[in-house]
């Protein structure tokens, strides 16, 4: 029985990752907002996706909407989810350097990406959601803020 109910909240789980996996397309609309300054966190996934892949979209997620809501709604951050697969966004892999699903975190200026960084940390910090969050948040902060 324990095993059956396991089984089952696993699967709700997963679910709810997955519905929580559409919202950040909405959170994707802001892209188009015309701003000065912007971060940009993408996480960069394949289509065959683990369950360690599906826990970093959901708590990186968790991580940006959380902390950030008006930064999300003002378009000065953006969240997005880019699937490598397709041919179009293969070069992705390139501009990036990317060897497994990765989160990164961009400043755009002007419309001109300035710089980018890959949160390397999220998959040894995957053990402990609130280590991983903390590191998330503490990235895009740090890009957050005005430039001196």
């Amino acid at each position: 029985m324990k095993t059956t109910c396991r089984r089952f909240l696993c699967s709700a789980i997963l679910l709810l990752a997955i519905l929580a996996a559409s919202k950040p397309a909405a959170a994707a609309s802001a892209d188009t907002t015309v701003v000065d300054r912007r971060v940009i966190a993408t996480y960069f996934h394949t289509t065959a996706r683990c369950a360690s892949c599906l826990k970093i979209e959901t708590y990186t997620h968790d991580a940006i909407a959380t902390a950030f809501p008006h930064e999300l709604e003002s378009g000065h951050l953006v969240w997005r989810l880019v699937n490598l697969d397709p041919e179009e966004n293969r070069h992705f892999v390139q501009d990036y350097q990317l060897y497994t699903k990765s989160v990164i975190v961009a400043v755009e200026e002007n419309g001109k990406q300035v710089r980018w960084k890959n949160l390397e940390k999220i998959w040894t910090l995957l053990p402990n959601q609130k280590k991983f969050q903390a590191y998330v948040q503490d990235e895009i902060r740090r890009d957050l803020a005005p430039s001196p």
